[in-house]
């Protein structure tokens, strides 16, 4: 593993590589910079935006096909396009009837979508044709869209009539093709499979529905754990992935459970339950800090933000998980710290990765063959932040301390010690091409390069 120096971002959360990972694309103040991936040190464009007020910049999206960039001022109520290519060319896009609350490229990066506040329309500009405009009423802008794989179609939710819809467009014409009654009581979120088969649509954190559509909008599934069983009844989904194949969709719920559903009758085939101890066969990590127990370790790592050199201890089963009672936020009142925060499948299907947040210190990988732990891994400081490779199953982990983590089945845990000691690795960013990924820290970003 090599690293290379740290640069300034002031945004972790618009740190971005382009999909065909020659650039990464950072802001600074008012500006947005693009830097070769390879070599950051080399500046391919620095773009300053216009943008009055701060935060100057609070969206970044690359188009599809990497030749344009997005930027958004939702305060001062303008988007703006930008040429990878032609430094000269670059287009504003205002909307001077409503007060732009999100924006977003469509799958064939020469149309951008901007949802309305209030709900009121999404607007559909185009790059190819000034003039060109369509609207779409009555979107749910937090639920958003989700594009079919090769494009063609677009997935809206929408709300009209007291009833909550999945609207189908044409993505050529972004005229209705077919519009899907959902029994929610407020659509949260959707998400088209890889395969482009089926949507999956899933309703508010208060209650537990997810409901499965095919392309030809025929309802194949009103899942609801009451259903099952009387005690299996969730408090709703919070996060959702579907298996690189679209065959199995993984819910993770404020319940702390994942269930795993099947393409074949959308019922769970596995339900997999965060416990406090682990007695089944798998490869459960421990990090400790050298010459110290756990306990010595963990008061010494959260009195003092110096480096402390650590290493992965391999534990017998059972093993006992470090449980944490979770903290209301008052901050936060959209998202409760409760329930499964974080659920994602390998690039090849064959794992499945999850985070609990009554064990934030803890990284779940499950065998999907097998539906059963294939490593559990315990760490000194909570999870920050966690992602597969995109072309391998290598899991990147990161704890807010300056080390870098990597699981890999087989190879077991590696740390990584980032040069530099006051770098505090909160978020990662994969390279699209699988070669390296972005550290974020406050204030700096790094990029570590895979060398195994």
């Amino acid at each position: 593993m090599e690293f290379s120096d740290l640069y300034k971002q002031e945004n972790s959360s618009l740190v971005q590589f382009s999909p065909d990972g020659k650039y990464i694309a950072v802001v600074v103040k008012h500006r947005l910079i693009l830097r070769d991936s390879e070599n950051p040190k080399r500046i391919h464009r620095v773009y300053s935006c216009v943008y009055e007020a701060a935060p100057y910049i609070q969206k970044v999206e690359w188009s599809a096909d990497s030749e344009y960039i997005l930027t958004a001022s939702y305060a001062t109520n303008r988007v703006d396009v930008w040429s990878v290519s032609d430094e000269s060319w670059r287009c504003a896009v205002t909307d001077e009837v409503a007060h732009v609350e999100k924006a977003q490229w469509a799958k064939d990066s020469r149309h951008v979508l901007t949802f309305s506040e209030l709900d009121l329309r999404v607007s559909v500009w185009s790059l190819l044709e000034a003039d060109d405009r369509r609207y779409i009423q009555f979107p749910k802008t937090r639920a958003g869209a989700s594009f079919h794989p090769d494009g063609t179609y677009m997935a809206l939710a929408q709300r009209h009539d007291y009833h909550d819809y999945i609207g189908i467009y044409n993505t050529e014409s972004w005229q209705l093709v077919k519009e899907i009654a959902v029994d929610t009581l407020d659509l949260a979120g959707l998400r088209w499979s890889p395969d482009g088969l089926h949507i999956v649509a899933w309703d508010m954190a208060a209650t537990y529905t997810a409901v499965i559509v095919n392309v030809a909008g025929v309802i194949k599934r009103v899942f609801c754990p009451g259903d099952e069983s009387e005690d299996d009844d969730g408090l709703g989904v919070r996060t959702c992935a579907w298996a690189p194949s679209g065959q199995l969709l993984a819910l993770g719920g404020y319940d702390r459970r994942v269930r795993v559903l099947n393409h074949l009758t959308w019922r769970p085939i596995a339900t997999l339950t965060h416990r406090p101890t682990v007695n089944v066969q798998a490869d459960v990590f421990v990090e400790v800090a050298v010459g110290q127990t756990l306990a010595q370790a963990s008061q010494a790592v959260m009195a003092s933000t110096q480096r402390h050199h650590t290493r992965f201890d391999l534990d017998a089963t059972p093993s006992t998980i470090r449980i944490v009672v979770p903290l209301q936020d008052v901050h936060r009142a959209d998202a409760p710290r409760s329930g499964v925060s974080f659920v994602e499948f390998s690039a090849d299907g064959l794992l499945l990765a999850t985070v609990c947040e009554t064990m934030p210190h803890t990284l779940w990988v499950w065998r999907v063959s097998s539906m059963r732990p294939a490593a559990v891994i315990q760490t000194l400081r909570p999870i920050r932040a966690c992602c597969w490779s995109p072309v391998e199953p290598v899991l990147a982990f990161a704890t807010g301390s300056a080390t870098l983590y990597v699981w890999k089945e087989n190879n077991g845990c590696h740390i990584y010690d980032i040069p530099s000691a006051t770098v505090a690795a909160a978020s990662l960013v994969w390279n699209p091409n699988g070669g390296s990924l972005a550290i974020l820290s406050k204030g700096v970003f790094s990029i570590a390069y895979m060398t195994e």
